[in-house]
């Protein structure tokens, strides 16, 4: 076997049939990353003219440092057949050494051990041969994170994916998810919300939803010029779709004041019957809370006027899988279910248009219902997403002394840089 410096058509002939592709594996990926400041590389292990692993390498100098290589989501290869891996490999740091590499960083899409949708371990499926393979290789694992508060990987470890391989159709994937996300999603229908295609125009009101996001769930938001240049490239090949969610505030208002007609004449025609007591009663709570509901909508258009963008979703298209993400929401709105509703349009497309995944990213690994992460685990669980726990982050040393001084500026860099935030 001969390790190669791949072509990028050789490179995505190969990486497209892979099933541990990824978006973060495409060269688009690497035209995203150019306007950041990273170099990219497609290398390669042939089998004769046959391509039997590769990966997408990036590559940035480390200020007072030699260079950083990262194979986001990488490698590309059958991780049942090691021999190969470690052919790869070899290749590798031959390659590394070449680039006057500092270390290479990789985070595989691969399942470390199998979970069930509620994150319950499957026995006897733990990756071990593959964890001892990398270290033998002399990688350096960075450690099973649980929390995604104490998260230092590039990407997350613990992602939940919705299997649609099975599914024929959305009716398929709806019967298979809990009561309470069915009604979240039969609720988000009647409350006059509309699903809107971004483009460069409107993607400020994305960035909007994510700045709140931002503040509200304590993560470092990127700017506009971030979501806009990654936009840009991506949409030259419909890679990527980001979707708005409208709600009409006045059109609610409007219904609920024909609701509450309704149901003052329902009472007018039931007074004085003795056989319909229970229905009155029934009848004056409703009437209660469309009031309550007829007040606050009538404030909300006074503050927001009537009609606003209150929620959003950044998905990727690319490979087996669509990929959610970003999502962003504002918390006063939340109750009209809209991140429900968005997510029920993508699974839908997904099937219709032949993926074999909705992967709905990042969660926590601790499933404890009193934790901080386990309410978005919970949504995404509600759609009968699996939990996947991944292998995680390793880093493959080139320069040992330099990368242990690094080690310790990045560290004393990242302290600084929290204090500030």
């Amino acid at each position: 076997m001969e390790f190669v410096t791949l072509t990028e058509k050789e490179f995505l002939d190969y990486s497209e049939k892979s099933p541990y592709t990824s978006f973060f594996q495409m060269p688009l990926w690497a035209e995203v990353k150019k306007e950041n400041g990273w170099d990219s590389y497609y290398v390669g292990l042939k089998d004769g003219k046959k391509v039997v692993a590769a990966t997408l390498l990036l590559s940035k100098k480390i200020k007072f440092f030699k260079n950083m290589f990262y194979a986001p989501r990488g490698f590309l290869l059958d991780y049942s057949n090691l021999d190969i891996l470690e052919e790869f490999v070899k290749g590798i740091k031959d390659f590394l050494k070449d680039k006057n590499a500092l270390f290479l960083k990789i985070n595989p899409y691969v399942d470390y051990q199998e979970r069930t949708v509620d994150g319950e371990i499957v026995p006897g499926t733990a990756r071990d041969d593959l964890m001892n393979k990398l270290k033998e290789l002399e990688f350096i694992h960075n450690g099973f994170y649980i929390d995604q508060d104490k998260k230092t990987d590039l990407e997350p470890r613990w992602i939940s994916v919705l299997d649609l391989e099975n599914l024929s159709s959305m009716d398929d994937a709806y019967k298979n998810m809990r009561k309470s996300c069915k009604w979240r999603i039969n609720n988000s229908r009647k409350n006059s919300l509309k699903i809107i295609e971004a483009d460069e125009e409107n993607l400020f009101e994305f960035k909007n939803l994510m700045k709140h996001t931002a503040e509200r769930r304590e993560f470092v938001d990127r700017p506009l010029s971030y979501y806009l240049n990654m936009f840009k490239i991506l949409k030259r090949e419909n890679l990527v779709k980001v979707l708005l969610v409208e709600i009409n505030f006045q059109e609610l208002l409007d219904t609920s004041k024909k609701n509450l007609e309704e149901n003052e004449k329902q009472q007018e025609e039931f007074k004085g019957k003795g056989n319909k007591e229970k229905q009155l009663k029934e009848l004056e709570l409703e009437k209660e809370r469309l009031v309550d509901k007829i007040g606050i909508l009538e404030s909300t258009i006074q503050e927001y006027g009537e009609k606003k963008i209150i929620a959003g979703g950044w998905y990727m298209l690319y490979g087996r899988e669509i990929n959610y993400l970003f999502g962003a929401s504002y918390k006063q709105f939340m109750k009209y279910n809209s991140q429900y509703l968005l997510q029920y349009e993508m699974i839908d497309y997904a099937i219709q248009n032949g993926y074999h995944a909705f992967n709905f990213y990042g969660i926590d690994g601790n499933f404890d219902e009193n934790s901080k992460g386990f309410g978005l685990f919970d949504f995404k669980r509600g759609f009968n997403a699996c939990v996947h726990e991944l292998i995680g982050e390793f880093d493959l040393i080139i320069d040992k002394p330099r990368y242990s001084i690094y080690r310790f500026a990045f560290s004393l860099y990242k302290k600084v840089k929290k204090i500030k935030n």
